[in-house]
This record gives C-alpha cells, sequence and structure tokens, in this order.
C-alpha cells in the first residue's frame, strides 16, 4: 500500500512590514567518522584514483607548492591530476565517492568525507547547543537550496530541527544514531533553546514579538509509548487527538491553530487532501516573529527607479531602500591568509530591542554568491556573532536593499536524506517506542513567505511532520550595495541562533499602492 501523499500549504502573500512565513511538515504513518586531507602532524589516507595512498602533510605542501599559491595546487597533486584540468576532473570524481566533499577552510583545499570538514568536526564535538545549531541550519539550508539563479530561496532551520529532535528518544539505535548526528540537538536541549530564544525575544521590547510553539496531533484512541509521552511533556509538547478518518474537520483544526498562532499570516497549512485515514500523528510548530527595525529606512529616500543584477546583463526594476548610520560589519574571508577576492562581506540590521538582527551578506567577487556561501561552515558564520558580541565601534555603512518578496515551498525529505537521516523514513519500523504499532515518518515540508521594506520584520513559519501507518579593519566608509544577489539570517545574536535563512536573487518590484502588514 502506498504511503498518502500530503497537500500543498496555501499560497499565502501577505502585503507590508518585513514578512516571513515557513511552514514544515512532519508526516508519520504505520508502517564511524573520517577525515582526508592535510592535517599537521598527521597523516591520513586518500580517496584518490591514482596509486598515491597518502595525503602528504600540510607543512609538506608549502614546501612543494609554495606558501600562499593556488589552494587547489597540493590536491591536484595528491589526486596526481594536471593542474589544467586538475578541479573539473576532481569535481567530476566526488559523486563516485558517497558523502566526499571538498573542504576550503584551510589554505590548502582537501577531501572531507562524511560531509565534514575540520572545523565543522570542531563545531559539532563541542557542548555548545547554539553551535550545534548554526551547523545544522547552514547545513540543511544548503542542502535544501537548489541553487537555481531565478529562483529566491527561504527556510526556517529551527523549525524541522525542533520538531525531529522530538522524535530522538523514540528512535531505533540507527535511526537515533543519525538523528543525533545531523540534527545536532537532541528534544530536551532543543526545549531548553526555544525557551531562552523566545523569553530573550520578548525582553525590553514592545515593538518585538518572537513566539515558538509545537503540537502533535494523535489519532483518537492511540496509545503513546510511556518515554515518548514523557518526553513530550517534560518538553511542554501540547497532545491533542484528531479523527483522521474525517478529513474535513481535521484540517479545519489543524489549520485554525496554525492561524491562531501565526496571528493571521498562516490561515492554512494543510488542505484536506492531504489527510488520510491512516495518519497516526501530524507534529506541527509553528515560529511567529514581528520585528522593527533599530534604525528605519527613510521611505523618502527609496529610489524606485533603480536596477537590481540577477545575473551579468540580466538587470531588472526594483525600490532600492537606502540609510546611512554607524553599523556593524565584516568579512568572511576563506584560507589561512586575507584574499580580497574569496569570501563575504556582511553588516548587522539590528531590530528594536538589539536581541536581534538581520545579517546581510554580499559575495566579494560578483555574482558568486552561491560559490562563497557553499565554502561557509558553522565556524565562519559564528565568527559573525563574535564581531557582534565584541562590539567594537560600528562603521559608517552606507547601505542599499531592495525590497523584496520571496515565496518557496520545499520538501525536506531529500535534503534530510542528504544530510545522513535515512532511517526515520526507509525502515520498517525506525520509532518503536513511540507507538505499538510500526511508524515511519512519512514527509517533511515547509512553505516561507519573506517580504522586507523600511519598517521592520513580520516572521511566521510552520512546521508539519505526518506520522503515517509504517513511516575587520576600516578608516573609510563602508557601500554596501545589495544591487545583485544576496543573503539574509534573522537571528538571536545573543544566543547565536538563526531563525530564518534566505537567498535573493529575483527581488520583485513592489506595487506602489500596496498596503502594509496589520499584525
Amino acid at each position: 500500500m502506498g504511503f498518502p501523499q500530503v497537500g500543498n500549504y496555501c499560497d499565502v502573500i501577505m502585503p507590508g512590514i518585513t514578512v516571513l512565513m515557513p511552514g514544515v511538515c512532519l508526516v508519520l504513518t504505520k508502517a564511524q567518522k573520517h577525515y582526508y586531507g592535510p592535517r599537521r602532524n598527521r597523516q591520513t589516507t586518500t580517496v584518490a584514483p591514482d596509486n598515491s595512498n597518502n595525503f602528504t602533510d600540510e607543512r609538506d605542501c608549502d614546501e612543494t607548492v609554495g606558501a600562499g599559491a593556488d589552494p587547489w595546487a597540493c590536491l591536484c597533486k595528491q589526486f596526481n591530476f594536471q593542474r589544467e584540468t586538475c578541479k573539473e576532473d576532481i569535481q567530476k570524481y566526488l559523486p563516485s565517492q558517497p558523502n566526499s566533499r571538498i573542504c576550503t577552510d584551510h589554505r590548502h583545499y582537501y577531501i572531507g568525507l562524511d560531509n565534514r570538514c575540520q572545523e565543522e568536526h570542531a563545531l559539532e564535538s563541542s557542548n555548545d547547543p547554539a553551535g550545534k545549531a548554526m551547523q545544522f541550519a547552514l547545513d540543511l539550508f544548503q542542502a535544501a537550496d537548489n541553487k537555481n539563479p531565478n529562483e529566491n530561496f527561504i527556510i526556517s532551520p529551527l523549525s524541522p530541527q525542533v520538531l525531529l529532535a522530538q522524535l530522538i528518544e523514540s528512535c531505533s539505535p540507527k535511526a537515533r544514531e543519525e538523528m543525533l548526528k545531523v540534527l545536532k540537538l537532541n528534544g530536551k536541549e532543543a526545549a531548553s533553546l526555544v525557551d531562552a530564544l523566545v523569553a530573550a525575544a520578548n525582553k525590553d521590547s514592545t515593538n518585538n514579538k518572537l513566539d515558538i510553539a509545537s503540537v502533535f496531533f494523535k489519532a483518537k484512541d492511540l496509545e503513546l509509548k510511556t518515554p515518548f509521552r514523557d518526553a513530550a511533556k517534560h518538553n511542554k509538547i501540547r497532545m491533542k487527538d484528531l479523527d483522521f478518518a474525517n478529513a474535513h474537520q481535521a484540517a479545519n483544526i489543524v489549520n485554525e491553530w496554525a492561524n491562531t498562532q501565526t496571528r493571521g499570516n498562516i490561515p492554512q497549512v494543510i488542505t484536506e487532501q492531504g489527510i488520510s485515514p491512516d495518519m497516526m500523528m501530524l507534529l506541527v510548530n509553528a515560529i511567529y516573529f514581528k520585528g522593527t527595525w533599530l534604525y528605519k529606512f527613510n521611505e523618502t529616500e527609496t529610489n524606485k527607479r533603480a536596477t537590481f543584477e540577477s545575473s551579468k546583463n540580466n538587470k531588472m526594476p526594483v525600490h532600492m531602500m537606502s540609510q546611512t548610520n554607524k553599523l556593524r560589519f565584516g568579512e568572511i574571508n576563506y584560507g589561512m591568509y586575507s584574499d580580497s577576492e574569496q569570501g563575504l562581506r556582511w553588516v548587522e540590521l539590528p531590530y528594536d530591542g538589539d536581541e536581534l538582527s538581520m545579517i546581510v551578506l554580499l559575495p566579494k567577487t560578483q555574482f558568486q554568491l552561491d560559490e562563497m556561501v557553499r565554502r561557509a561552515n558553522g565556524s565562519h558564520f559564528q565568527e559573525i556573532f563574535q564581531v557582534i558580541r565584541r562590539n567594537h565601534n560600528p562603521l559608517k555603512i552606507h547601505l542599499k536593499m531592495p525590497r523584496f518578496t520571496i515565496k518557496t515551498s520545499v520538501s525536506l525529505v531529500e535534503p534530510l536524506k542528504k544530510l545522513g537521516i535515512r532511517e526515520i523514513f526507509e525502515d520498517d519500523n525506525p520509532l518503536p517506542e513511540l507507538f505499538k504499532s510500526p511508524a515511519r515518518v512519512g514527509d517533511v515540508k515547509q512553505d516561507a513567505f519573506l517580504k522586507v521594506d523600511e519598517l521592520g520584520t513580520t516572521a511566521t513559519a510552520v512546521s508539519r511532520v505526518t506520522i503515517i501507518p509504517l513511516s575587520l579593519n576600516y578608516n573609510e566608509d563602508i557601500y554596501f550595495n545589495c544591487n545583485e544577489p544576496f543573503m539574509v539570517m534573522v537571528v538571536d545574536k545573543t544566543r547565536q541562533i538563526p531563525l530564518f535563512m534566505a537567498k535573493i536573487r529575483k527581488p520583485e518590484k513592489p506595487k506602489a499602492d500596496q498596503g502594509r502588514v496589520q499584525a
């Protein structure tokens, strides 16, 4: 018997302030680490196709190819590839090596297995929940983005992370190992993180509001096993009975909950057709955020005849906002040495209360956003928080950023599988401690909407999990012009947690008479 399909979310387009609306759905149905590459004082085994079985120590790379040389040179030598075609040859070879990737967190590139590089491994090995949350956020963001140059992309990584973490203690040993490895947090850590985020965001500000809530809709008369029931209670997860046989009523109840939690911004998260009688549980998480810029853009200074270059020779009209203020600014430089062409520049736009911020990132090389973000890891993004926390004198920034409206819908099943979570989707009984009958996760979905203008930000996210049967030093002013594809993150900078992440490749020109969202 095939597994029921989850219906699509409704298209929600709201005018006004900054609106961000992701939604994720989890559907439950019946039914060792190795690192390859240059490390000091260590020899490791290569996956290269030739007969040289050992990677050279990084110091040998210095002696062989020269310090500060082409970062590909050492890797090409180890693979015994001609330098002229080396980069292409290695990239063609990698797909034959599961979970291998090119690592760029050293001055000489190397191959990392298990989809991990050295700095990422150090971050994961720490006991810092925020660092782990950041690494998962970046992992999921990159895995889910299809890199289409004509499409924008947005995701709320915290939402599926919170939902999936609640299932960890119900998993089989193998599924549990996969979940802990990829999610980085267990259910207790995720719940504590959510409590801290909500308390901090709502402190000392009447202009900001952050709510994060979860509810598990279970089939009526379905008996949950004690460990899962106790964990849900401890983590403040509400349980509600639902008659999945009555699809119309069930969809109305779920949508009413989501509509209430998101202040009407997401009135529908599942359709009647998305409800199946053999569903066992529907796990839903909602995030609502409304924030006002600490330094507002002056609408009279918005250039309504500006242009945005989505790619070379491809321009489009936009409404370009602008402001000049003392803002925190920095750069992410790849490798051991500063390289003016390789990396990302960023600027912080704080919200009122200064607990939450939007981080805006531009590639240092024009039109290289996807490549520069691909080379980043959680450690790089944590460096941004370190700079902000040191609170050095802000710089005079001349910022230009377009108003934009983006909307995406994505299934997270394949991205999660790519990251290493497979058992909960594929095994016959990956959740033995959840119900008395076998169950597995049928789907994980997220819809998102983001609108940015001069006043501030409103962001909401709804996540669903359905269980089906069986399943810097600068002395000059900085000009930061977002007139090409750029990235934004809405973050809790104190706890160093990303709430939303987005790439804006093609902002839409807002209508002149478009109203504002009222929350």
